[in-house]
């Protein structure tokens, strides 16, 4: 009997593992006999298995994937000078696609609510970097964004000429009152136009929305006849639908923007409302100062810590990970150079932000200011994110003169910072309101604007 199913649990266990390690390959996209027992541990934990205390200690040449179905989140290795043409193309590619994604954030920025889907992508790119300390990982649309940018500007070309006829139809109309026949012959031609524009637009997307599918459109009929004919078209679209939905993903980073603007606002909460009771007008006795000095110790503190965790949150996927210290002080502990150097650019490009808010523009001009709070906060957001990968892959802490000195060089950084931050209210038009929106930690644009 013992034997039996001592035989049973063995031929259960493999059975498991083989599951496990096929689900590992499948969601890590990394075969999973190929990069060593210690890389399939990693890659089976961080996808499968929440990830616990011994996902900190990172392997810093571990190449990471995702659910995404694609092989590269990013834009890819640069070629190399040894192929001119295909560096040039590289380039001119990452150009047009950071404009593109810079283009796609700022409009999800610039719309209330959708703020935080912008948030969910930036924090997606800093958990991909902090897995994989790669910088090229921390912009997963970037593979995704010049296409989206080819089809934009290809339908705002070919919806010129409709435009164009619309407003001649329109001028038809009034001057001529509707009885000429040209007026009629006009119409007509602007519907067939709008026809024959809308049907192409929508081959092209269908066909990939590349360039050459908007400039040869009897090729997108022939791709989509011959798709339908050999019954594989609702097979291709699905396909591309699933490609493209598994990298924008917009529930989990909706989600992920959430978890980090709330955990960030519990941690912010109190050390703000402290700093700004002097500030406040009327308030000049002398225990609103102690008030505001000590919340200006406490934020001081909160700037150090809070960095890190928000990337700790966004690795874990744990909501109440962004209150583990152990994380932020290992950070400080293990790479003190680097998370000084990384908190710096963070607090120094956050700080042109709140210019902004001297005086509120019109909510429809408020797009104009999004691309730039986009510039200036996400790639401090991915040096945060390389800075604790560095700090999660060495074993052993920074010597001790290395520690203290980076400590020391930090606080009054960071207390200027926070010296910022207190006298924000008095060239703010929004007051005491406005330290409370804090671009480094939640939204990355001037949310405050919305009610103007």
């Amino acid at each position: 009997m013992t034997t039996r199913f001592h035989v049973r649990m063995t031929g259960i266990n493999a059975v498991l593992h083989s599951v496990f390690q096929t689900s590992a390959e499948i969601f890590s996209n990394t075969p999973a006999n190929s990069g060593g027992e210690n890389r399939d541990r990693i890659a089976t934990v961080s996808i499968l298995e929440p990830p616990g205390p011994d996902l900190l200690k990172l392997p810093v040449t571990r190449p990471v994937s995702d659910q995404v179905r694609t092989s590269e989140p990013g834009p890819g290795p640069f070629p190399g000078i040894r192929k001119p043409f295909r560096s040039l193309w590289w380039l001119v590619h990452i150009s047009f696609g950071a404009i593109c994604l810079i283009l796609i954030l700022a409009v999800f920025a610039a719309i209330p609510g959708l703020n935080l889907l912008t948030l969910g992508y930036m924090l997606d790119g800093q958990r991909r970097v902090a897995l994989s300390g790669r910088l090229r990982d921390g912009f997963p649309l970037m593979k995704l964004a010049p296409r989206l940018g080819v089809v934009a500007i290809f339908t705002l070309l070919f919806l010129i000429p409709v435009r164009l006829l619309s407003t001649m139809c329109n001028a038809a109309l009034i001057v001529r009152g509707g009885t000429d026949v040209s007026s009629d012959g006009l119409l007509l031609g602007l519907t067939i136009l709008k026809t024959v524009t809308a049907m192409h637009l929508i081959l092209a997307i269908m066909n990939g929305g590349t360039v050459g599918c908007f400039l040869r459109p009897i090729r997108n009929v022939r791709r989509i006849g011959k798709a339908l004919v050999d019954r594989t078209f609702a097979s291709e679209r699905q396909h591309w639908i699933v490609e493209v939905w598994g990298i924008l993903r917009p529930a989990y980073h909706f989600m992920l923007g959430l978890k980090a603007v709330l955990g960030a606002f519990l941690w912010l909460a109190i050390p703000t409302s402290l700093l700004v009771a002097y500030s406040a007008p009327g308030r000049v006795a002398p225990g609103f100062a102690v008030l505001s000095f000590l919340g200006g110790l406490l934020l001081v503190l909160v700037a150090g810590w809070l960095p890190a965790l928000q990337v700790q949150q966004a690795v874990s996927g744990r909501f109440m990970d962004i209150f583990r210290l152990r994380i932020a002080r290992s950070m400080i502990r293990n790479s003190p150079v680097a998370w000084l150097f990384a908190s710096v650019v963070l607090y120094a490009m956050t700080l042109p932000l709140y210019l902004a808010k001297i005086r509120l523009l019109p909510s429809d001009a408020f797009l104009v200011l999004t691309p730039v709070f986009i510039v200036a906060i996400y790639p401090s957001r991915i040096l945060i994110a390389k800075a604790f990968h560095r700090s999660q892959s060495r074993e052993q802490s920074a010597g001790f003169g290395f520690r203290w000195i980076a400590r020391l060089l930090a606080f009054p950084l960071l207390a200027l910072y926070v010296l910022f931050l207190f006298l924000t209210p008095t060239i703010s038009e929004l007051g005491r309101a406005a330290p409370l929106e804090n671009h480094a930690f939640m939204s990355p644009v001037p949310y405050g604007q919305w009610g103007k």
